[in-house]
């Protein structure tokens, strides 16, 4: 038991995101990580109550990165919110445990200005909310990413904390807080500089 433990734990985020699932499904996400010889590293500092917060994965480039990610959402018992494609809340047991996970459903064909407001609607109503986006907004090779996780955490005051998935070290990373300028499309430059540590699944993807 201690071994599968050792992969992830809730004491690596603050209590105020803790969803405070069963024990037994924390367990179920410690156990997936433990068998594909995975583990978080790091934490998230303790943060002000009510205090809302944007995580950024990255690098995404399969579907895999979901898997660990969620494995590791249920291990960490975080209350996370994120945004899938609308046409997957739509199938019956895989809706039910997107929106279980806490997830949003949007248009991924419309994005931009309707997926932020989706966003800070959601924040605002949740009040002390943690929202899960990955930069790039897609699996495949893209060369623009989007700057809607600066704009989200602009406009609902929140801080942006970086996580990585490695898949050369099986770890999924929790590092830092990133501090935005000014200057958005300097912010993306400097973070696909910082992403470039880590190794995607799908490297020529990245």
């Amino acid at each position: 038991m201690k071994k599968i433990i050792s992969t992830v734990s809730s004491n690596q985020i603050p209590q105020a995101y803790r969803a405070y699932r069963p024990k037994i499904v924390q367990f179920l996400g410690k156990l997936l990580l433990k068998l594909f010889g995975w583990k978080v590293e790091g934490m998230v500092p303790e943060m002000e109550k009510n205090e809302n917060l944007v995580i950024i994965a990255a690098p995404h480039t399969s579907n895999w990165d979901g898997v660990f990610g969620f494995a590791a959402i249920i291990g960490l018992d975080a209350k996370i919110s994120y945004f899938g494609k609308h046409t997957l809340f739509k199938q019956i047991f895989l809706g039910r445990f997107l929106k279980y996970m806490g997830g949003i459903p949007v248009d991924k064909n419309n994005p931009g200005s309707g997926l932020v407001k989706e966003a800070i609607n959601n924040m605002e109503k949740l009040k002390g909310s943690l929202i899960a986006m990955a930069p790039e907004g897609t699996r495949a090779k893209t060369e623009k990413w989007r700057t809607g996780f600066l704009r989200i955490a602009e406009a609902v005051d929140a801080k942006i904390f970086v996580a990585a998935f490695d898949f050369k070290t099986k770890r999924i990373v929790l590092d830092k807080f990133f501090q935005p300028s000014s200057d958005m499309q300097k912010d993306l430059e400097s973070l696909k500089l910082y992403y470039k540590q880590f190794t995607a699944k799908i490297p020529e993807n990245f």
